[in-house]
């Protein structure tokens, strides 16, 4: 698959990859070993994430160039909208040491943070981080592989926790993050928590909404839950588009109730409809050549 590892800004090849990687990670641990290999990565490490949401996983994947952190999403969203899991928390509680940055929503904070361990190891494995003692003739020998991190649904708001904790947290935790693009990806933090993160990462964040997929509207901006990184939508004819009028006029829209909305909810899941994420891989593809041009 053609990929740029280097890629400082949008890159559709990148989008593309990284969709078929969120795709992987609904698979089974082989299956994802096997796809993760066609894709171009030998390295592999699978992830259990079922401390907090059943069936949630995520895996490590990575090559000579780049590496990529790809998390799967739950096929029930009521597992994270009630509203105990809703309710924010610290970042800088969730994770001791890092910067205070506002508040996250509780359910994707808790979920990433017992997982922590986990993911820095199979990290540690598949794309070790240089040792800081060495010499900078040795680094230049060996080049760090590039870090990129990707997920839908619930997956997603995981993907933007991780690279707020990568880049949030102490001098000798931080790996330096080279792009974070989400598909289907709910808010994740209250409005000073979306400023701190925009004020690193807006650049290297990509978030994709197809069509009048309901998930990332919610949490509700009513609730105080703010948006990240630069949006991209695809509109009802799969155009995409960053200034999308359609999209604004579904935000405007309001539910006549909560019980309403829940209601709705209830019924969303992550394999049909406008929120699927073979829906999501299928468009980025088709779109190739209009999303080259539009970043």
């Amino acid at each position: 698959m053609p990929f740029d590892p280097t890629a400082t800004k949008f890159s559709a090849d990148n989008a593309l990859l990284l969709a078929q990687a969120s795709q992987a990670a609904y698979l089974d641990q082989p299956a994802a070993r096997s796809t993760a290999a066609r894709l171009g990565f030998p390295n592999f490490e699978w992830i259990d994430l079922t401390e907090w949401f059943l069936g949630l996983h995520a895996f490590v994947a990575s090559c000579d160039t780049h590496a990529i952190l790809a998390f799967r999403g739950t096929q029930d969203t009521r597992d994270w909208m009630d509203d105990l899991q809703a309710t924010p928390a610290r970042f800088s509680w969730l994770f001791e040491g890092a910067a205070e940055v506002g508040d996250v929503h509780a359910g994707f904070g808790h979920a990433l943070r017992d997982a922590w361990d986990k993911i820095n190891a199979a990290l540690e494995i598949v794309a070790p981080r240089p040792d800081k003692n060495a010499s900078l003739a040795t680094l230049a020998s060996a080049p760090q592989p590039t870090f990129w991190i990707t997920g839908h649904s619930l997956g997603g708001a995981l993907a933007v926790l991780s690279g707020a904790a990568f880049s949030f947290l102490p001098d000798d935790t931080i790996r330096p993050v080279s792009g974070i693009y989400t598909f289907g990806q709910p808010r994740v933090g209250l409005h000073p928590f979306c400023a701190s993160y925009d004020q690193i990462l807006q650049s290297k964040t990509f978030r994709f909404v197809n069509k009048q997929d309901l998930v990332p509207r919610v949490p509700f901006r009513g609730w105080d839950y703010g948006d990240i990184g630069q949006m991209i939508h695809f509109d009802d004819t799969g155009t995409p588009k960053l200034q999308s009028s359609q999209w604004a006029n579904l935000l405007v829209r309001t539910f006549e109730s909560f019980k309403e909305f829940f209601s709705i909810m209830g019924n969303v899941r992550t394999d049909v409809g406008d929120h699927s994420m073979d829906g999501y891989a299928a468009v980025v593809g088709a779109q190739q050549a209009a999303l080259s041009t539009l970043i």
